[in-house]
């Protein structure tokens, strides 16, 4: 959980408003109003097969470079302060005040302004010198936003900026200027239970690393997202557990070390930049519903609305699968041949969609009819929802 730009993790206890959350979007995927919800299984993801991704393999699949994968550390920091000390000089020669009784006001005030209002004042401050880094935070987030939404994550809410955030407990306890809230049941579960699959960390991984993906793709670089990747090596790091064998033979190298956790987190932004291409319509329009301010349903209206205008739905099949071969690894996106252990991948994708079909058999609908009976859907949902968000809410207070 961290400043500007971060996904905000969460895994505690179920709650019996976090349940009744999720069983909310359940409830709504099952009557397939939500088609799009779960779209994509961790199990298997757009680029299946091998989970070794080799930065040159990397970019020849997603067609963006490891650099603008890279956040890079941002100067609005230092550039604020020699600005505000430039107008400090001149206040101070032309008023005839002491300089240094200036810089030591501004100390305390940014001080102030961190523990009363998390730094609200002082980021309202450093954006008047970058008028795009709204529409940068915004887009970040939309990446978390639809990854955890495709792969079944209920979120829970967003804020897009430190005065937001302070009206929500869950973003303001974190001390974050901009977040997504998601919750995932399963790593909520397994967490509590000290196992965690393979699969649930996937899907945590990729939905952390949907922000730096959407900026990478849409800006050709990576400026926010610095926290998002501590958050994904702390996370990887605690689930090394002891140090030690029962023998009391210490391990020279743990499960998750650096070479390891820079791995996966290549492997989840290459699976973010797929998804977020193709589930393109379905980002667009999450983002101009952000851009208007809407609510968590209108997000989701927005997401569903133009995966039918756009014919998107669960992904039948993988985009393509990663082999061990070569130097660098390999792409294909030829299918494999049967009884391999990537046509099991398939396999399964269908079995899962098969299985969902059978569950639940709706009448066929028009485009227009089922939008019809989607916005009913968000009407009736909306004011539970706001009730749903409102627990939750307190429940970080």
């Amino acid at each position: 959980q961290q400043r500007e730009g971060a996904v905000v993790e969460v895994y505690p206890l179920m709650s019996p408003a976090r349940t009744e959350m999720t069983d909310m979007y359940r409830t709504l995927q099952e009557l397939d109003h939500l088609k799009l919800f779960g779209a994509i299984s961790a199990r298997a993801p757009p680029a299946s097969g091998s989970h070794i991704v080799t930065p040159m393999l990397l970019e020849e699949i997603s067609g963006v470079s490891m650099k603008a994968l890279t956040p890079k550390p941002t100067n609005r920091l230092l550039i604020a302060g020699v600005v505000l000390s430039a107008v400090e000089a001149v206040v101070s020669l032309k008023f005839n005040v002491d300089f240094n009784l200036l810089v030591f006001s501004t100390l305390l005030a940014a001080l102030a302004d961190q523990a009363l209002v998390n730094g609200a004042f002082f980021d309202t401050f450093t954006k008047l010198f970058y008028p795009g880094v709204n529409d940068k935070i915004l887009r970040h987030e939309a990446g978390h936003f639809l990854c955890a939404y495709l792969l079944g994550c209920p979120v829970e809410g967003y804020v897009l900026s430190p005065w937001a955030a302070r009206e929500d407990a869950r973003f303001n306890q974190a001390q974050v200027s901009a977040g997504t809230s998601f919750f995932d049941p399963i790593l909520s579960d397994q967490i509590n239970t000290s196992v965690v699959t393979r699969s649930t960390l996937d899907r945590y991984s990729i939905i952390v690393m949907g922000g730096i993906a959407a900026e990478a793709l849409l800006y050709g670089q990576a400026d926010g997202g610095a926290g998002d990747e501590a958050a994904l090596v702390g996370f990887l790091s605690r689930l090394n557990g002891p140090t030690t064998t029962t023998t009391g033979q210490t391990l020279a190298m743990p499960p998750w070390n650096e070479i390891s956790i820079r791995n996966q987190a290549r492997w989840g932004a290459l699976q973010a930049v797929l998804m977020l291409k193709e589930y393109k319509p379905c980002y667009d329009a999450l983002v101009d519903a952000l851009e208007r301010g809407g609510s968590l349903g209108d997000c989701i209206f927005a997401i569903e609305k133009a995966g039918r205008d756009n014919g998107l739905s669960t992904l039948q099949k993988p985009l393509g699968y990663i082999l061990d071969q070569g130097m660098y690894g390999e792409w294909t996106t030829k299918d494999p041949p049967p009884g391999s252990i990537l046509s099991q991948v398939g396999a399964e994708m269908e079995k899962e969609q098969n299985a969902k079909t059978a569950e639940v058999e709706p009448p066929a609908l028009s485009k227009e009819e089922a939008l019809v009976v989607l916005s009913e859907s968000r009407k009736t949902a909306e004011n539970r929802l706001k009730e749903i968000e409102e627990e939750l809410k307190r429940l970080g207070s």
